[in-house]
């Protein structure tokens, strides 16, 4: 039941072996340059929250990167579909449309792992006082996994490379900048609270930032993104069986 699974997600990580360098030194510098720029320079000797600013900018930065990470399996899907016409195969093959989508999931979880091991390396090397609580693991591989099936719907839906900047421009970029990475959401304008709440980011960086300072769990963030994850997941699957192979 769960070969094509098994299949796909070791196709796509033996891939990632053989540029996994490439990959891990892309993940190193983004963060590192945010953290710094931000967190230590314009950051520097402000509280916000409680926090000091570099504890609260990196659970935001956290969020960020493996949202980048996870999501960037939408370009190489869309490459192996628009180029090398490899991911037509997978559509063909004896193998169920749903296994595809979780298959691909996993390998996108898989690659957020190289983000948040480097950042708890950061963590120590810049003395970022943090505390991670038990809720911490389930809560990233949910976030993780959103945006992976995230990117894996929009690969399929997309027809050409254009749509896929516009997608950036229109709807990572603004959800990347206003859902509470780089400042608490509570300081924005009251119609910009309200309509960042449709974010699913919102939500997953505000569970994220709870899990590292050992507060708990806001239960009103945690539905809202299992809500999101739930209708995520559905929509991926139904795009994966409306696909044409």
């Amino acid at each position: 039941m769960f070969s094509g699974i098994v299949g796909i997600y070791f196709r796509e990580v033996n891939i990632l072996k053989m540029r996994l360098w490439r990959s891990f030194a892309q993940a190193l510098v983004s963060p590192a340059l945010f953290l710094v720029a931000f967190g230590y320079g314009l950051g520097h000797g402000r509280v916000v929250g409680g926090q000091d600013y570099p504890s609260f900018l990196f659970a935001g930065l956290l969020a960020m990167a493996t949202l980048n990470t996870s999501y960037a399996i939408n370009a190489e899907i869309a490459i192996a579909r628009f180029h090398y016409k490899i991911f037509d195969e997978y559509l063909i093959a004896p193998v169920a449309r749903w296994q595809i989508a979780i298959g691909e999931m996993l390998y996108g979880m898989t690659k957020a792992l190289m983000p948040i091991a480097i950042f708890l390396v950061y963590a120590l090397i810049a003395d970022i006082d943090i505390s991670i609580g038990v809720a911490f693991i389930p809560v990233i591989l949910l976030h993780t996994a959103f945006f992976s099936l995230m990117g894996f719907s929009v690969a399929l839906v997309v027809r050409h490379h254009a749509d896929q900047f516009a997608i950036n421009t229109f709807v990572i970029a603004p959800m990347t900048f206003l859902s509470g990475v780089f400042f608490p959401v509570s300081v924005a304008p009251k119609a910009v609270q309200v309509f960042v709440q449709l974010f699913p980011l919102t939500h997953s960086v505000a569970l994220i930032r709870a899990t590292l300072t050992g507060a708990t769990l806001p239960l009103n963030h945690l539905i809202c993104f299992i809500v999101f994850f739930l209708a995520m997941l559905a929509t991926s699957l139904l795009i994966a069986k409306r696909s044409a192979g």
